[in-house]
């Protein structure tokens, strides 16, 4: 007979009385990389989700709240084992064994109710490795089995039935894509946080990592109590778990029919302080592991004959992983994508502008209608009217165009990482980043760096390697975020007409060279004595992204970047007009309609800045003045141009928002760099400026990421470095470029 709290959950419900639920119940995701994991918590939680910090540590956990149930769900990194190598699986192995401080802290009154384990249909094997590793926690288990598509297409079947009754806990077949399987899980969820399953035939080892002596404890104390239930076992009526009437063995009391008659001892404790975990006890662990393994998946998984074709994942990964070919379309994707947000998204943000920011007679915008209430309060052409017009109102239209662009970039690279490709890069860029010392995991969160720097050096922190870390912390700021796109589009359209995305698409060629060469000349200095571990990455199959939850993730995602860079753009568009409005000399009062910018604060400090930047041919206030603004926030070096040349909307036209119509600023920027390069030599400046634009300190908040990670002293040595480096180079495509014009 099989225990009802180890086994089928169509057992008895028995509500503990062990211990009170007067918290919410906490439900942990635990999983390997790209099986489904995040797409799961993403659908359970909507919106009602957040970042947080494991504690003491620097790896990021989603926390969310599973509507339906009212619980809490923690999704935890993906690992391939419990026996921790990096600071993700550490998390991981705390978070099961519920250690002193970590998020499910008993003593926090938190705890565990339920470890949803899920599962990769098409590699069950390394898959239940890590059940069976949960297994030996202690824990309650439950478990949903993804990918069973591939399985199929690679000529295995996964029988779900005869799954769960070879494990003895509740099973199911999702996709997490499908919203019609969430009901089902929900109520097999439901059930499973009373039921609290263990996995039988695995015993609970109080040496293996992750285990919980309380979790272990209570499995025994439920198998007690319960000993008179296991004949009223039935079918359950989700069709997830069976019962078969066999005799098997309790995976949560040591596999004893005595345990559960209540006359067995009590779970031998976890031992006090760390426990020694020699590679031979490793190695003998996993033969049991495996051992298990091997039976479970004789009981499920039915392997055909091996299939006389390549899967289709097979077949476009010989092009796609191919060094060249595969490299050729990485590059041409890059401009594809660019060439998209350069040329198509403009109209769409011209209208987001003109919402808050147009002052055309007749149009329905915050702008005009600040106008009429200043009008009616007779404040209409003071100062106020300037500061709520030409700051926060313009503020406020660059924020709201920036949001279309970040769509269209979150959505492309939402495509990318969804069908399967992101983990192709990795593993095609691997060989050139050993070259420099480093290896294709530090490829991904350079990818997330083209959209923005701040997650890239968070994602960082899953670089196992100390030495690693810092060099892609380092070179982070070299990748070319976002923000930066808008600066490219109106300098490519003013000084390089037609040839915007070829520009564009030349910027992050260039921003590619810096993190290469960046990271080869640290390789010296940092990573030389590191020892290269080979890269064990997983490649998931290819599979066709669902629009509707592709839309809803971009959509959280350009909100939230939107949001966030918002609040520094508004505020630094109000202190850009606060120091134009503030003159440097008697002959103008605060705020005076006749001051021009230079005579202001505003152009005064950015005049201190022209020696210095007369080598690179574009030593003029206008540009000097934008790139202090920029040192904040790169999202406002566009305003800071605009306001500096004292345009209202009209004169501007929508240069801010990426739009065609500049208006009178290409005549206005021709005419700075003609007077600081020289004659004909503007474009050169231009691109100098480019350069210079892309390879300086992206933001504030990128270096206060940078301080969390590596720590204030690195952080201030790789500052001083960026503005060094851009100097350098904007100073070299200025004076070497005249050489050849």
């Amino acid at each position: 007979m099989s225990c009802p709290n180890c086994g089928p959950s169509g057992a008895p419900q028995v509500v503990l009385s062990e211990r009170e639920r007067s918290t919410t119940p906490t439900i942990l995701l635990v999983g390997n990389p790209n099986v489904g994991k995040s797409t799961l918590f993403n659908r359970v939680t909507g919106a009602r989700q957040r970042v947080i910090n494991a504690p003491g540590t620097t790896v990021q956990v989603m926390s969310g709240r599973w509507k339906s149930l009212g619980a809490r769900v923690l999704d935890l990194p993906g690992t391939y084992s419990l026996v921790a190598t990096s600071p993700d699986e550490q998390v991981v192995t705390d978070t099961m064994a519920g250690a002193p401080g970590s998020m499910t802290d008993e003593a926090a009154g938190i705890g565990i109710d339920l470890i949803l384990a899920v599962l990769d249909g098409g590699s069950m094997t390394r898959s239940l490795y890590l059940l069976a590793q949960l297994a030996q926690t202690g824990q309650p288990v439950a478990a949903v089995v993804t990918m069973t598509d591939v399985a199929a297409q690679n000529g295995e079947t996964v029988d779900i039935a005869a799954l769960a009754s070879a494990l003895g806990i509740p099973v199911m077949a999702i996709d997490p894509r499908n919203t019609s399987d969430y009901s089902v899980l929900d109520q097999m969820i439901a059930e499973a946080l009373n039921s609290r399953p263990r996995v039988q035939g695995m015993d609970p080892d109080p040496t293996a990592p992750g285990y919980s002596q309380a979790a272990a404890t209570e499995a025994r104390a439920r198998c007690a109590a319960t000993v008179d239930t296991r004949d009223l076992l039935s079918q359950s009526s989700l069709g997830a778990t069976s019962s078969t009437g066999e005799t098997t063995s309790c995976g949560c009391c040591g596999g004893e029919d005595t345990c559960c008659s209540g006359e067995g001892e009590a779970p031998v404790a976890a031992p006090a302080g760390p426990v020694e975990r020699s590679s031979e006890l490793e190695m003998d662990r996993a033969a049991v592991l495996f051992s298990w393994v091997d039976e479970v998946e004789r009981a499920c998984n039915t392997r055909q004959s091996e299939p006389d074709f390549l899967s289709r994942s097979d077949k476009v990964d010989r092009f796609l992983l191919n060094p060249v070919l595969g490299t050729g379309v990485f590059f041409t994707l890059l401009w594809l994508l660019f060439q998209m947000a350069g040329s198509w998204v403009g109209p769409i943000q011209d209208w987001f502008d003109g919402v808050f920011s147009s002052t055309d007679a007749g149009a329905f915008s915050l702008a005009n209608g600040i106008i009429w209430l200043l009008g009616v309060a007779n404040l209409d052409g003071t100062w106020v009217e300037s500061l709520l017009v030409n700051g926060l109102a313009t503020g406020l239209g660059v924020v709201a165009s920036f949001f279309p662009l970040m769509f269209v970039i979150y959505a492309a690279l939402s495509i990318l990482e969804d069908s399967g490709y992101m983990a192709r890069v990795a593993f095609l860029g691997d060989r050139l980043m050993r070259k420099i010392g480093l290896d294709g995991r530090v490829i991904l969160p350079l990818i997330i760096g083209f959209g923005c720097n701040v997650p890239s050096l968070a994602a960082a922190r899953s670089v196992p390697s100390a030495k690693q870390r810092l060099v892609t912390a380092l070179i982070t700021p070299y990748t070319s975020c976002a923000a930066r796109l808008t600066i490219y589009l109106m300098i490519g359209k003013i000084f390089f007409a037609g040839n915007a995305g070829t520009v564009v698409f030349a910027m992050y060629v260039t921003s590619i060279l810096l993190i290469v060469g960046g990271a080869w000349i640290l390789k010296f200095f940092i990573t030389k004595d590191e020892v290269a571990a080979p890269l064990m990455l997983v490649l998931p199959a290819y599979q066709v992204p669902r629009l509707a939850v592709m839309a809803k993730l971009t959509w959280g995602r350009a909100w939230t970047f939107v949001t966030g860079a918002g609040k520094i753009i508004v505020i630094m568009t109000m202190v850009v007009w606060l120091m134009a409005a503030i003159p440097v000399n008697s002959d103008h009062s605060f705020a005076d309609q006749e001051l021009a910018m230079e005579d202001s604060l505003y152009g005064a400090t950015a005049q201190v800045l022209e020696p210095v930047f007369a080598p690179t041919g574009f030593g003029e206030w206008h540009m000097t003045g934008a790139l202090m603004t920029g040192f904040v926030a790169k999202e406002t070096v566009v305003s800071s141009i605009v306001t500096s040349f004292n345009l209202d909307s009209e004169a501007a036209g929508d240069a801010e928002d990426n739009g065609d119509n500049l208006g009178k600023l290409p005549q206005l920027l021709r005419t700075s760099l003609s007077t600081s390069a020289g004659e004909g030599y503007e474009a050169l400046a231009a691109l100098a400026f480019l350069v210079f634009v892309l390879s300086y300190t992206p933001c504030m908040a990128t270096v206060a990421e940078q301080a969390k990670l590596i720590g204030g002293r690195f952080t201030t040595i790789a500052v001083i470095a960026q503005l060094a480096v851009a100097w350098l180079l904007a100073v070299g495509v200025f004076q070497i470029g005249k050489l050849f014009l």
